[in-house]
């Protein structure tokens, strides 16, 4: 029964080594497509704090490889693991009114079907993923400079004077991406990152001390607090042993070279002074005033050029006021392996349909995300046009966003990539 499918006759070489890129990898071997990772570290090393997969990435992670949802699932925090609070298993956030005649009453529970929220430490998932990667095909401290594209083949050259040469390329290689660099030259020129308008303070709490601080509720849900420009974000990480908590601020300029610059703790709590007494109270504990620049990458006319590809954040860095960055990555790695691995697929020049498909399917479904983020920042300010501080605007608004961001027919996007991938092969 079954014959066995054509062998590839190309190596997929895979640019950075974070989340994007090792799902991608462990997609591609599990459906036999050969695959090489340059690494710019010198071990794999994930940067950040918490890490949120909505619904849409949820479901998939196991379309990659049932592997990473089963890593995925082993490490997660969610509200299940406060006793008491099962019944909260199937909220994403409570949103909660941080200024205003309601401030600390509960505006609505926004649900997250049927996962919930789910959290973890970027690096232990990290971590579990590397495990499912063979160490052969890991090239460490391999920093790339730049690309150079031929007919036959692309030719990576890294900082430490050394080249490569590779069939195709996906870069995973972040917001700062060098394979969109080579890639689109004159675009990354005028298209850089951007400052957001926002920046952050960060920290994360023992659970014992936001019980203290907040009560217990809302120290063991995740909670969004919206107020007049800006809004505080706290959910339970680590089987809820601690808690992540951030402050967001509208601000239209950033006037420092760094992404983190340092602050002092007035600056820190006459920004919290107008965000109600759940806020302030934990601004006053935070240890450190450190600003946090929110950073965003301008669209990019697309994610694809011949035999070079990019996803995640090298295509479509998002600010992260809807937790949908890490899953656009994911999906992104979806719909790569399946066009990748397409039984039809075994030629170099294949690949470039199958490049232009993916660009076609998931260039406006990021694109449209890392828009609707920002608007989301808005939302939760309480400043954007035609909803502002309404309650019920403010809920209809939330559920059909969260809707369209979540309620993704997960496999029809990559059947319908497949679908344009065989048209490109017929033209």
């Amino acid at each position: 029964m079954g014959s066995t499918p054509p062998s590839k006759k190309f190596t997929v070489t895979i640019v950075g080594g974070g989340i994007g890129g090792l799902v991608l990898a462990i997609g591609l071997l599990r459906r036999n497509v050969p695959v090489r990772i340059y690494e710019a570290a010198a071990a794999f090393a994930e940067i950040g704090l918490g890490l949120s997969i909505g619904p849409a990435a949820h479901r998939a992670m196991p379309l990659v490889d049932p592997q990473i949802r089963e890593i995925y699932d082993s490490l997660v925090t969610t509200h299940a693991d406060s006793p008491g609070y099962e019944h909260f298993r199937q909220t994403w956030f409570e949103i909660v009114w941080a200024s205003g005649p309601q401030e600390g009453d509960t505006l609505m529970n926004l649900k997250a079907l049927p996962s919930g929220q789910t959290t973890l430490r970027r690096a232990d998932f990290l971590d579990a993923l590397v495990n499912l990667i063979p160490p052969e095909i890991v090239q460490f401290g391999k920093r790339l400079e730049s690309l150079q594209e031929t007919a036959e083949n692309v030719t990576l050259h890294f900082d430490d004077g050394t080249t490569a040469v590779a069939d195709l390329v996906v870069g995973c290689d972040g917001i700062k991406s060098k394979v969109k660099e080579s890639m689109l030259p004159e675009e990354s020129k005028q298209k850089k990152p951007q400052y957001s308008g926002m920046y952050a303070y960060r920290t994360v709490f023992d659970m014992d001390e936001m019980v203290e601080i907040v009560g217990d509720q809302r120290a063991r849900v995740s909670t969004m607090y919206v107020g007049n420009g800006a809004y505080g974000i706290s959910y339970p990480i680590m089987r809820a042993k601690k808690v992540n908590f951030g402050l967001y601020m509208l601000s239209e300029k950033w006037d420092h070279d760094e992404w983190v610059r340092p602050a002092k703790r007035e600056d820190m709590l006459r920004d919290a002074s107008s965000m109600g007494r759940y806020v302030k109270a934990l601004v006053e504990r935070m240890p450190d005033p450190s600003q946090w620049a929110i950073f965003e990458h301008p669209h990019i006319s697309t994610y694809v050029r011949s035999r070079v590809a990019i996803l995640g954040d090298a295509a479509h860095a998002s600010t992260p006021h809807q937790g949908a960055g890490a899953g656009q990555a994911i999906e992104d790695a979806h719909v790569l392996a399946e066009l990748l691995g397409d039984s039809n697929v075994t030629e170099p020049e294949h690949v470039v349909a199958a490049f232009k498909a993916y660009d076609d399917v998931r260039r406006p479904r990021s694109q449209r995300v890392v828009t609707s983020s920002k608007e989301n920042a808005y939302l939760l300010c309480l400043c954007l046009d035609g909803v502002g501080d309404d309650a019920d605007k403010l809920k209809e608004t939330w559920n059909k966003r969260l809707r369209w961001l979540w309620d993704l027919d997960v496999q029809g996007q990559a059947e319908q990539a497949r679908e344009r991938m065989s048209e490109y092969r017929q033209v």
